[in-house]
């Protein structure tokens, strides 16, 4: 029996050592770089979903399906534009992936290349197949050539704005919904709460959608050299049939993918010139960094809905996190190296946990009172707690189609009792303490628990709003006034003094210069903190219990998937109260817009 049990120990501990074996190879193969051709083309999917920065996906990076980020694609076209061997860049779209802000972001990258000499050709099969086409669109009018595949649309149909309300549904059920909020525009919750949008939920939803409506009009006007009006012109007639498009000037070719890569191969000067084409991330990892040099910056991202405690996942986990010690710790490692002269710290994060959001609060207020400036550029999405770590910056830059502010607060529960006595599910309570269910699903707040809740509200609304009236230097009296919960787009909060300046990872490098005392035109170099772990680093982790752990999770979890797939149907009716109720501790909720392709709600806590 001893030796049956040590025969499989050691076919087990080959398998194990075959495998990391096999992984290691595969590595190795990756990692192998090409030689670049004499003149190179490079060439990027859009359509890819990009993460906000590098070392974010886990072990799906060993696999060849790392989404790439948003600060590898910028590089790389940085890099790209002061290398003779790079002639242009040929790119598809189609189907939206990157909300407004990023989208804007590549937008000048596109324009930064460009301005260096180099053509930029973009080619989608259709602009929005089945659906809204403005952001694809968008992006692809700051190429110099877009091109569209014949039988396709280009689909730049406007801004739409749907939200979906769950209290009919809620009450027919026996749910309760109660939920406070601080203050008339915190909206996040009405989808449980209300039938139909509040004034200020339609007031704001309106402001929103307009402003990004016009960003876009006027960035594709001015990228095709249009008046705004002839857009809109065309939005109102869209889905544009393949010939409307070209004689609206909003195309310039029709043609397919394999045409317009040889029409950019033969102005990269030909086969005579050997032009050929070239990934763009993998173009990046050969011509390396255009910020390796200089004074060292340090890059931190914060991605994600906001987390209390450590990092929210792990090596097989490839969701993004924004977890506050995570953060946390990686300001600490940034204040320890005396060759960080300033953080740039990205936020991309809708809110979260309040607690998680004052730790990483503090840890920028931390790095400022150890010398070590931080600015902050925005993604996508900057609000609620977003805005809250952000808040005692030095700097603060968004991007015009940020959505940020969100400055308020709300918090409640769901009560099922109604929904127990129509099931038959008798609930008995035994307690000790005036508010001892104050969280519990099966009874109202009492009066008491009422009091106490809104004291929490209350408390933590006076310390976010005293807040941004010390780190933005504003009057206690107009902040209250801009809070109330307010969603606002980059640009209207630059109006109101929420944000300093507008722009990408480039007018917040600009940014850093100045805090840092660094020469405008000096170089930087920008090391990423944490540092993520090489492939290397990730197969050794195999061997440690942590990975172990890991693993045993991810099988629970597909196991778990299983269970929902068999009763999802039902699920999926129940799911947002699910969710909500597993975060009715969570005080800061997430902004109520978001904005992925075109202006959507995104409701409460997902």
């Amino acid at each position: 029996m001893r030796f049956i049990v040590r025969l499989f120990a050691l076919i087990g501990l080959f398998g194990v050592l075959l495998t990391a074996g096999l992984i290691l190879l595969a590595i190795k193969a990756k990692d192998k770089q090409p030689t670049l051709p004499q003149s190179v083309v490079l060439e990027f999917n859009f359509e890819r979903p990009l993460a906000e920065a590098p070392g974010e996906d886990g072990w799906s990076s060993l696999l060849n399906s790392r989404r790439g980020s948003v600060r590898e694609v910028i590089d790389a076209l940085e890099q790209a534009g002061r290398d003779p061997k790079v002639k242009g860049l040929v790119a598809k779209v189609g189907n939206a992936s990157q909300g407004i802000g990023t989208t804007q972001e590549l937008r000048d990258a596109i324009a930064r290349f460009r301005a260096t000499g180099r053509f930029a050709y973009i080619h989608a099969e259709s602009y929005g197949d089945a659906g809204s086409g403005m952001t694809p669109y968008y992006l692809a009018s700051a190429f110099d050539q877009v091109w569209l595949q014949p039988v396709g649309t280009v689909g730049i149909t406007g801004i739409a704005v749907t939200q979906t309300f769950f209290r009919g549904a809620l009450d027919s059920i026996g749910v309760q919904p109660q939920i406070s909020k601080r203050a008339d525009y915190k909206t996040a919750a009405e989808m449980f709460a209300e039938k139909q949008a509040t004034p200020a939920n339609r007031e704001m939803t309106e402001s929103l959608a307009g402003d990004i409506y016009d960003q876009m009009v006027l960035g594709i006007a001015d990228g095709r050299h249009l008046n705004p009006d002839a857009v809109k012109a065309a939005i109102d007639h869209a889905p544009l049939l393949d010939s409307e498009a070209l004689a609206s000037k909003l195309v310039d070719k029709l043609g397919y993918f394999d045409e317009v890569e040889t029409a950019a191969k033969e102005r990269a000067g030909g086969k005579a010139a050997g032009a050929d084409t070239v990934d763009l991330l993998t173009y990046g990892k050969i011509a390396g960094s255009a910020f390796n040099q200089g004074a060292t910056v340090a890059l931190i991202v914060g991605e994600g809905e906001i987390v209390r405690g450590g990092k929210n996942g792990g090596a097989f986990n490839d969701e993004a996190s924004f977890a506050a010690n995570r953060i946390a710790d990686a300001f600490d490692t940034a204040i320890e190296q005396p060759n960080v002269k300033a953080i740039l710290f990205r936020v991309n994060s809708p809110g979260g946990s309040p607690v998680g959001s004052e730790t990483v609060r503090h840890a920028v207020d931390r790095a400022r009172k150890a010398g070590k400036p931080v600015v902050i550029s925005m993604g996508d999405v900057a609000g609620s707690g977003g805005y809250w770590v952000a808040m005692d910056a030095d700097r603060i830059v968004a991007l015009p189609g940020t959505l940020t502010g969100s400055i308020g607060v709300l918090g409640g529960k769901f009560v099922a009792k109604g929904l127990a006595d129509k099931l038959g599910v008798g609930v008995d309570q035994v307690t000790r303490g005036a508010n001892a269910t104050i969280w519990s699903p099966a009874s109202p707040y009492t009066d008491s628990e009422a009091a106490r809740q809104d004291a929490m509200l209350d408390a933590i609304y006076a310390q976010f709003t005293e807040g941004v009236a010390k780190g933005r230097k504003l009057e206690i009296e107009k902040v209250r006034e801009l809070a109330k919960g307010r969603v606002y787009t980059g640009r209207q909060a630059k109006d109101l003094g929420l944000v300093d300046a507008l722009g990408g990872y480039d007018i917040a490098l600009q940014q850093v210069r100045q805090v840092a005392g660094i020469p405008g035109n000096a170089d930087l170099h920008i090391v990423q903190f944490p540092r993520p772990k090489s492939g290397y680093e990730m197969v050794l982790d195999l061997f440690n219990g942590k990975a172990a752990a890991e693993m045993a999770s991810v099988a629970q979890a597909r196991g778990a998937e299983k269970v929902l797939a068999d009763y999802g149907p039902l699920l999926d009716m129940v799911q947002p109260m699910v969710r909500a109720a597993k975060r009715q501790e969570q005080v800061l909720m997430m902004p109520d817009l978001s904005v992925n392709g075109d202006l959507s709600i995104n409701g409460a806590a997902r």
